[in-house]
């Protein structure tokens, strides 16, 4: 049995500054509702930009934790836990949730902890005409451990802790690819019973002025930060009697990866048709595509040209659209986002198609979905979902 015919996709638990699940999200996008908050929110100053599309802080009794649990986290764990919550605690009748059978796939942000404490910069400076005096004084000023985050082991450990999921997992970072992959994998493990039900989820990152410092040198092209956290079921497809929401197949999947510019579109192109030869249909069968929120020049060129080789000879193009004017880029947990919104939309048999100067909703023409991840260094994922009935 294929992934596409033994997986069911469900229980979408989004939360991101238009809402706590996709047809908030789906509403603001139409409504062209504004989002966002004054940057005085942020850490530090945010360049060439007023706003940010920031979500409030979850507390203990949000979470369902005691209080002593967020004294050891960081907000894009508690993020996390909330995301989780919302799938798996949301409105539904579901059964039992935890145990060996059920696993957990996240995909995480970026590391944004400084290799240097900014108080020895003054240091380096007067010491960096000695290689010496450079290698000693990055040896006494460099926290331990300062190139690992916390974010991977506190997220993972609370959601498992919090639900009991003690089967399988994984977690990936950290750029926007890292929320396909965690979908792709989650639901595989599914489809070749390594698990009976695997929770797949991504974080965005925190929205910081280091954030804006690694932006930059990749490539940053202006683009306002978001903040939110999507979370979804991957369970075995005879298992989904249960009303866990909006459903979906995973119908193919493709993925790739391209060093340069021309070979990121290319990579592109090819697993878009990896992941539509795996759906059994072509790109007349796509009605709906939700591009990545690529926030670099480079990479949003990439995939245009990409999406131009795929669907250019179509007479009637599938309708885009992103949620980037609702939510801001949120790093892995963008293109989870948009397969919530496609569940929601393929339940409806509605799409978003983006117009320019706002966002309009109409019929879904063929009940297919194209979602792309596309990471900043090269990495390409393609998922295409297939609506079904409850």
């Amino acid at each position: 049995m294929t992934i596409r015919d033994a997986v069911r996709l469900t229980a979408p638990g989004l939360y991101t500054a238009a809402g706590t699940d996709p047809g908030a999200l789906w509403e603001a996008l139409v409504a062209g509702k504004d989002t966002g908050r004054p940057a005085e929110f942020l850490a530090g100053p945010w360049p060439e930009t007023d706003t940010a599309f920031l979500v409030d802080d979850p507390d203990a009794a949000t979470l369902g934790v005691h209080r002593r649990v967020l004294r050891t986290s960081e907000k894009q764990a508690r993020m996390a836990l909330y995301g989780a919550r919302l799938a798996l605690a949301g409105p539904g009748e579901r059964g039992p949730v935890g145990g060996p059978g059920w696993g957990l796939y996240l995909g995480l942000p970026t590391v944004d902890e400084e290799l240097l404490r900014f108080g020895a910069l003054d240091r380096l400076h007067r010491a960096a005409g000695s290689p010496g005096e450079v290698a000693a004084l990055f040896g006494r000023e460099v926290p331990p451990f300062s190139g690992l985050s916390h974010l991977n082991s506190t997220a993972a450990a609370h959601i498992s802790a919090a639900f009991g999921l003690t089967g399988s997992m994984a977690a990936y970072s950290p750029f926007s690819d890292a929320g396909l992959e965690a979908l792709i994998d989650g639901a595989l493990s599914v489809a070749e019973g390594e698990n009976a039900a695997a929770l797949v989820g991504a974080v965005s990152p925190k929205a910081h002025p280091l954030l804006f410092a690694q932006y930059e040198e990749l490539g940053w092209n202006g683009a306002v930060p978001g903040e939110g956290a999507a979370f979804l079921l991957a369970e075995r497809a005879a298992d989904g009697a249960a009303d866990g929401g909006p459903a979906a197949r995973l119908a193919g999947y493709g993925r790739a990866f391209g060093a340069t510019e021309d070979d990121r579109a290319e990579a592109i192109a090819q697993a878009v048709h990896a992941a539509l030869e795996m759906a059994r249909t072509d790109a007349g069968g796509i009605g709906w595509v939700l591009p990545d929120a690529v926030w670099s020049a480079a990479g949003a060129r990439a995939q245009r040209a990409a999406l131009d080789r795929v669907f250019g000879a179509l007479a009637h193009r599938p309708a885009e659209c992103t949620s980037e004017r609702a939510t801001g880029v949120l790093g892995p947990a963008h293109p989870l986002a948009h397969v919530l919104l496609a569940l929601h939309g393929l339940a409806g048999g509605r799409r978003l198609a983006d117009g320019g100067d706002g966002v309009r909703e109409e019929a879904l023409p063929a009940p297919r979905a194209l979602v792309l991840a596309c990471g900043v260094r090269g990495q390409v994922c393609a998922v295409v979902l297939e609506g079904v009935g409850k």
